[in-house]
């Protein structure tokens, strides 16, 4: 793959779209593609960066989507949205503690570590815990005790303990392998945490307080 612009291509895609507030067709109005490093096996990487329209309210998105070669043949290895944002308002919300094991996991995501992914998604645990107030013992038990005093129901406690084994995994065994997948579920259940803690409970105490009045 050389490097290359396209200030015309017209080829269309499927994004959600905030100001639309639903799925919607978008049109590429301009693209670039970097020139990726090919070995013998013809195996290498390349970005591509597209910027794009919506064709209902004009809205411009910008995104990167990272790909390998494999054979000569390539795959869509990891897709990024810089714009609109769509990140989380609970996770900008959260405690720094908690961010900013969620920052790197995203980040190591995004660089291919699927180990150190799951390893900082571990981490966010970790500072879940601390946050509210689990200071002692190994992560285990502190999950216990947030489970038994009902921080985290037992669904979210179940996910959390997941994370932890993953993230052991990540950490300590040579023969589990942590894959792409396992890092993205691990990142999509860590958000999931920080949203039910650091957001719905909050907006659901804000409700029963505007319905009591």
């Amino acid at each position: 793959m050389k490097e290359e612009e396209n200030k015309s291509e017209e080829s269309k895609e499927m994004n959600f779209c905030p100001t639309c507030n639903s799925v919607v067709e978008t049109v590429i109005i301009y693209s670039y593609t970097s020139k990726s490093t090919v070995d013998e096996n013809l195996n290498g990487f390349f970005t591509h960066v597209l910027l794009s329209k919506c064709l209902k309210c004009q809205n411009p998105f910008l995104k990167e989507k990272t790909f390998q070669y494999a054979g000569g043949d390539e795959y869509l290895t990891s897709e990024l949205q810089f714009y609109p944002d769509t990140v989380n308002e609970a996770i900008k919300n959260c405690p720094k503690i908690v961010y900013n094991p969620y920052k790197e996991a995203l980040e190591c995501y995004r660089s291919h570590a699927y180990d150190a992914c799951v390893i900082m998604c571990r981490k966010g645990i970790e500072a879940i815990c601390i946050d509210n107030g689990e200071n002692k013992g190994n992560l285990k038990t502190r999950l216990k005790n947030l489970n038994s005093k009902g921080v985290l129901e037992n669904t979210l406690f179940n996910w959390a303990n997941e994370l932890r084994l993953i993230g052991n995994d990540g950490a300590h065994s040579h023969e589990q392998i942590v894959n792409q997948q396992d890092a993205k579920d691990a990142i999509d259940f860590f958000d999931a945490l920080i949203t039910y803690l650091y957001h719905l409970v909050k907006q659901y105490d804000e409700l029963i307080k505007r319905r009591k009045k």
